[in-house]
């Protein structure tokens, strides 16, 4: 199973787990499986990260796959000015 490494940011709304295994294959299931398991996260809250998958930050992860040993990382959007 996929692994997924939460934000500290998200960690707010997940008991503080920092580290979970999901089954989700791509970004939609992982959006779904995270809003299911965690009530009080929204999407809209999920959608202001970043996704590393293996390393490789998808700043719009909507159509990324991944695979079953893969590590997910959320990542926070850092804006300039």
């Amino acid at each position: 199973m996929p692994k997924l490494v939460l934000s500290s940011d998200l960690q707010r709304f997940t008991a503080a787990d920092r580290e979970i295994e999901v089954s989700a294959s791509s970004f939609p299931e992982l959006v779904a499986e995270l809003l299911e398991r965690y009530p009080s996260l929204t999407e809209e809250t999920i959608r202001r990260q970043s996704l590393a998958i293996d390393g490789m930050i998808i700043h719009t992860p909507m159509l990324e796959r991944f695979r079953e040993n893969s590590e997910l990382v959320f990542v926070a959007r850092i804006a300039g000015g």
